[in-house]
């Protein structure tokens, strides 16, 4: 749902001659039925497009975990404008207010998933279809954020780690089916998924964006035929700390690293949005630019 409002306003106000000002708003929702770019790979942490590479999370039903996809903002609010002024002055603005991506959360592999370790089926291909790093169970493609926060996290790990040192995955259970091993001598030999890191204390949530831009400028004629325009502009005017925009988000790959949404607290995260190149820095640290306009 899209929502736009567009004013123009001659005199609103004392000091101001003329306003112009645009307020838009969209509320939607987009569901994935996979994981990101590389097939099984709820645990990436990188974010990708809805593309042709999007691979299911269980190949034996490919929509079992649908859920809102890692590029999925429910709200999104845009404000933007200009006043003349007095004196030939114009201050221009725009501002950006949009809610947090999800994350999707992930048991780790054995060996991280670039190289899952040997006998990864037994430890993390909760599904059964022959892929490993398989979502945490209790939840779906972007659940944190959507449904489970910090608090709930904790308690789905805590519950997690109580079963894990008996629980036998279906390869497992496979073996123990065709009479080659029982339960218990599977058990001992760790063929059961391993425990998680618990929340730390102070662990952040994913962070959504805030950043305004404002504008100044003076409009004056040099004879008739020409007209200078300088101009000083602040992007991000009020230096506002913006975190998890797409590609450098936390990983929802549960392994208590210090970019993950179980081992990040206030003070230790290193995902805050950087300064860009040349003009895409959305969200960065606040820049100064001056500019200088002649029309002949």
């Amino acid at each position: 749902m899209d929502l736009k409002l567009i004013g123009n306003i001659n005199h609103p106000f004392r000091y101001v001659k003329y306003a112009n000002f645009q307020v838009s708003y969209t509320l939607s929702r987009f569901t994935n039925a996979g994981a990101n770019s590389g097939g099984n790979a709820p645990q990436s942490p990188a974010v990708s497009d809805q593309d042709f590479v999007t691979g299911a999370i269980d190949n034996n039903n490919p929509l079992r975990f649908s859920g809102p996809s890692t590029l999925d903002r429910t709200h999104q609010a845009n404000l933007g404008g200009y006043f003349e002024l007095p004196g030939s002055f114009r201050i221009g603005f725009v501002s950006h207010f949009w809610s947090p991506l999800p994350a999707t959360l992930a048991v780790p592999t054995q060996a991280g998933f670039a190289a899952p370790g040997t006998g990864e089926l037994f430890l993390s291909d909760f599904t059964g279809d022959g892929t490993v790093g398989d979502l945490l169970p209790g939840t779906k493609i972007g659940s944190f954020g959507r449904g489970v926060g910090v608090g709930k996290l904790n308690t789905l790990i805590d519950n997690f780690n109580t079963a894990a040192p008996t629980m036998l995955l279906p390869a497992a259970q496979q073996l123990v089916t065709a009479g080659l091993f029982t339960s218990a001598q599977l058990l001992s030999l760790q063929a059961h998924p391993a425990q998680l890191p618990t929340v730390p204390a102070g662990q952040v949530s994913m962070a959504g964006l805030r950043d305004l831009d404002l504008n100044i400028s003076w409009q004056g004629k040099i004879k008739e035929r020409i007209t200078v325009v300088p101009s000083v502009a602040f992007y991000n005017a009020f230096n506002l700390a913006n975190y998890d925009l797409p590609t450098a988000t936390l990983t929802g790959t549960l392994d208590g690293s210090t970019d993950s949404v179980n081992g990040t607290a206030r003070g230790t995260r290193n995902d805050r949005v950087g300064s860009g190149t040349g003009v895409f820095g959305l969200g960065s640290p606040r820049v100064l630019e001056f500019g200088l306009k002649i029309m002949f």
